[in-house]
């Protein structure tokens, strides 16, 4: 017996036969039909589809045969391989390769054999279509291209699976690399891709979920594709029968799933995520939902915040006692109100609704809308004015309105307002400045008689008085006169707010007009041992103002700063021309106001020390006196503190350009 020699191209051989696949399966249909037709056509008792592997011959397809395999070392077919020839072999006993063969000489006792080898897709032989016989014979040339033309036949069988499971192995091969690329990308993901499947029968998984899935559940994906339930254990207690009911709707209804709810980290400490996604139904009758999970915990406490702070806000909007209007800025139409701001209108809330700002103002009011208008364009902001209101009857009530621009999330400007209704104060206004007038002007016929008599009494007009009583006669006038010019600031007060003082405009230099407050001022500045200092020279500028109301206000800041200069100070006076304006500065080096104080500078009757005891006389007019009269003059009176220390009052006008 002769061996069958190994092929030179064994290795490669070998691979080209494990890769077909044939290996790993039993009998199949198509190979045994062949074998059967085989057998019958050729008349052998025994016809076989043989592969040769690493150490045996193993029988894809046997007709009349038990054996599985036989070994290599004794098989024809591993010489049959040799050739892409067929081999046949007419009588074994004969030939030198065969005759003391195991299956020569024994069971099954093979005298006659002819095999056509079967090549892959890429020509390596890998095993044969053979037929065996127990007595020898012959075969005609016809019979071997029958053999050849089976064997081809055989030989596509095996290339078609060849290809299949090429294909397959690439295929699963792309499948594999496409999933780890897939896994790879939804790792960078801030949140956690998945599959969710419900089966029929209540039990859950999660077929595919991305490596975030751990941090999210505290289970790895490969654990969750073989049970869901732990992560339904990390759900917190109190959103657990909701997020079941809406994995309940949603599979009944094939609607998309979104909730949002709590998940444990660790024991206690619950972050909120949401989540969505698309649900299809299987064959059979299980739900798989496609779907993405995210840490929004940060956000989600924001947002609760924010709904917190809007619904404490909503409480103020609505509880506040003024009224409180959001307008479109185009259109002036009423979006939101409150209560403080219909309850005098005699309006509905849905009257009121349908309404803009422009419905309830009366039409002379228009130059004070549009100059507010243009305040929010330029500014953001507006107010405070006055103006009225048109109740639903027609009938009108005054009110103070501010406000600012805003913008909405959709890019619409609006405008929020608050609107005073200053019915009330109105009238508690007219009839403290009708009390106020009234005894003015019955005080200052009688104050000024009596203030003439003490004048006389205190030149010796009734002789000489004794030094006690000339001392009393002082007081008293001092303090007659102290109460005169309270009586005409009261008088100018009410005047200017009145508009009964007309103001006489007309452009004139600074500089004279400068020259002579101080100079009106020497006195007192003496009286208190305080020097007044100006540059040497006046910027050359002009300004449009009624002289004597310009020198009561600047002489109401000059006393105020030499009264509360220490002896032996200088109060600055400056003036500083601008583009537009000019600024007239007055500077002292005393205490300074109180910051508790600056916001009540420029109101009337306003004094820092305004107990009964305070060393330093005023009425706590003058500063108010100045404010209103540098307004109606289109000027403005402001503070700062002094450079050193001290107080700097100013005053702004505006600048005539000649």
């Amino acid at each position: 017996m002769i061996t069958p020699p190994t092929p030179d191209n064994e290795n490669e051989r070998q691979r080209a036969l494990d890769a077909t696949g044939l290996l790993n399966s039993g009998p199949v249909e198509r190979f045994d039909r062949l074998t059967r037709l085989a057998r019958q056509y050729f008349s052998v008792p025994i016809a076989l589809v043989s592969l040769i592997d690493h150490e045996r011959q193993w029988f894809k397809s046997r007709q009349g045969l038990d054996a599985e395999e036989t070994p290599r070392n004794l098989s024809f077919c591993g010489h049959a391989i040799l050739s892409s020839s067929p081999l046949i072999v007419e009588n074994a006993l004969e030939d030198p390769r065969f005759a003391t063969n195991p299956l020569v000489t024994e069971a099954p006792k093979i005298r006659f054999y002819a095999g056509a080898p079967l090549h892959t897709v890429d020509g390596y032989r890998i095993g044969t279509l053979c037929l065996i016989d127990v007595q020898p014979r012959t075969f005609s040339a016809e019979q071997i291209g029958m053999l050849v033309d089976l064997a081809a036949t055989a030989e596509e069988l095996i290339q078609v699976d060849e290809i299949s499971q090429q294909s397959y192995l690439s295929l699963e091969s792309e499948l594999r690399a496409s999933r780890e690329r897939l896994t790879k990308l939804v790792a960078q993901l801030p949140g956690t891709v998945y599959q969710f499947r419900r089966f029929p029968d209540g039990h859950m998984t999660f077929p595919f979920s991305s490596p975030q899935i751990q941090q999210l559940y505290g289970i790895t994906p490969a654990q969750a594709a073989e049970d869901a339930t732990p992560a339904f254990e990390r759900i917190h207690p109190d959103d657990l029968d909701a997020i079941s009911a809406t994995i309940e709707h949603s599979s009944s209804t094939l609607e998309d799933w979104t909730a949002t709810f709590r998940v444990a980290r660790q024991e206690n400490d619950y972050r909120w995520i949401t989540g969505q996604a698309k649900p299809e139904r299987l064959i059979d009758g299980s739900t798989l939902w496609h779907g993405y999970l995210q840490d929004i915990h940060e956000q989600e406490l924001a947002r609760l915040a924010m709904t917190h702070s809007e619904a404490r806000l909503r409480g103020l909007f609505e509880f506040s006692p003024i009224g409180i209007a959001l307008n479109d800025f185009d259109t002036g139409q009423f979006i939101d109100l409150n209560d403080a701001l219909i309850l005098p209108t005699g309006y509905t809330r849905d009257e009121f609704v349908s309404l803009s700002y422009w419905d309830v103002t009366p039409k002379e009011y228009q130059p004070e809308e549009e100059k507010a208008l243009l305040s929010l364009k330029t500014t953001g902001r507006y107010g405070p004015f006055e103006k009225e209101y048109i109740r639903k009857d027609g009938s009108r009530y005054p009110v103070r309105l501010q406000g600012m621009l805003s913008q909405e999330q959709d890019g619409r400007q609006v405008i929020w307002s608050l609107i005073e209704d200053i019915t009330e104060r109105r009238k508690l206004d007219k009839m403290k400045d009708q009390f106020i007038a009234t005894v003015s002007h019955e005080l200052r016929t009688p104050l000024t008689s009596i203030k003439g008599s003490l004048g006389l009494l205190n030149g010796g007009a009734a002789g000489q008085l004794p030094s006690k009583a000339q001392a009393l006669v002082k007081t008293a006038e001092r303090n007659a006169q102290r109460l005169f010019v309270l009586i005409n600031d009261l008088l100018d007060m009410e005047k200017l707010v009145a508009g009964k003082m007309p103001m006489k405009m007309s452009v004139q230099l600074v500089a004279p007009l400068l020259d002579e407050i101080i100079e009106s001022m020497s006195g007192y500045s003496e009286q208190h041992q305080v020097t007044i200092q100006m540059p040497d020279d006046w910027p050359s500028a002009l300004i449009n103002v009624d002289a004597p109301r310009l020198a009561q206000a600047l002489s109401n800041l000059l006393s105020n700063a030499i009264k509360f200069s220490p002896q032996g100070e200088a109060v600055e006076v400056d003036v500083k021309p601008y583009a537009n304006t000019i600024e007239i500065s007055v500077c002292d080096h005393g205490p300074g106001v109180d910051p508790i104080f600056r916001t009540h500078l420029f109101q009337r009757f306003s004094q820092a020390d305004g107990s009964d005891t305070r060393k330093l006389p005023g009425t706590g007019l003058g500063l108010a006196i100045s404010q209103e009269i540098c307004q109606q003059m289109g000027g403005e009176v402001g503070y700062r503190e002094a450079i050193g220390g001290g107080a700097n009052f100013f005053i702004v006008l505006p600048r005539v350009l000649s």
